[in-house]
């Protein structure tokens, strides 16, 4: 097996990452345009998006709150609600205030929710929309295959709830902006010792059991990072369709 193909996995969970990372920005960008187009009023329009993502703010700040437990950290705040912050007005959708910590705890805390969310998307892939019964996507059984694929998912009682909290739970559950202040010294520090160790040691040999654990746990995350990114494309012809609908009736 080539280098490559020996970490297909891993290469799938980054791009569908990478992905993801695009699609909750475009969507996040073009739903708070929706939202100010409908109503005009920007503080509005907040409460809107917010009333849209509710369900996955409860799992990113919960998530926030468990793993400072866990960790033996003190939750001095925690709040749900959307507030703009400072003189960049940068929008915040909840928070929890936490007691003094060290940096690698403060980055465990950082990224929990992104963790929590997974595990949520996850649990509902598997769970209930049986994603174990596509497995046909990747096989390439044909166009057919596809549509009788989406035809069976489609008839999960309420699918389209549960679609939407998968919507809801991805475009909540990466990391903000506050919580990368918290996580970014630490990628930085990591960063600068694998760097180091690559220039001493060179390239180290990975033990096969290595490789098929990361593998394993890539393979998982690129099914859920997967997963979110065909619902938000679902989501995103929504809103798109919406967006120019709404352009051209207001500059007719």
């Amino acid at each position: 097996m080539s280098a490559f193909g020996e970490w297909t996995p891993l290469v799938a969970f980054i791009g569908t990452f990478v992905l993801l990372l695009l699609a909750k920005r475009w969507i996040t960008l073009r739903l708070q345009e929706l939202s100010i187009r409908w109503v005009g009023d920007p503080d509005i329009a907040l409460i809107l998006y917010f009333v849209v993502v509710l369900p996955g703010v409860v799992i990113h700040e919960l998530s926030h709150w468990l793993a400072a437990k866990a960790l033996g950290v003190r939750v001095t705040g925690f709040k749900i609600g959307p507030v703009r912050k400072g003189r960049s007005r940068r929008v915040s959708l909840g928070s929890i205030r936490v007691g003094q910590v060290d940096p690698v705890r403060a980055s465990l805390i950082g990224v929990a929710p992104l963790v929590g969310g997974t595990l949520v998307i996850l649990l509902i892939g598997y769970l209930v929309l049986d994603i174990d019964e596509l497995r046909w996507l990747l096989e390439g059984q044909g166009s057919q295959a596809l549509l009788d694929g989406v035809g069976q998912l489609m008839q999960v009682p309420d699918f389209w709830l549960w679609l939407y909290l998968i919507f809801s739970i991805s475009n909540a559950m990466l990391p903000s902006p506050s919580d990368m202040d918290t996580v970014r010294p630490v990628l930085i520090f990591l960063g600068a010792v694998a760097v180091v160790v690559l220039v001493v040691v060179g390239v180290p040999a990975i033990p096969a059991a290595a490789v098929a654990g990361v593998n394993r746990l890539a393979g998982y995350l690129a099914t859920a990072f997967g997963l979110t990114l065909a619902v938000d494309l679902v989501f995103a012809v929504v809103i798109g369709g919406l967006l120019v609908g709404t352009r051209w009736f207001q500059q007719s």
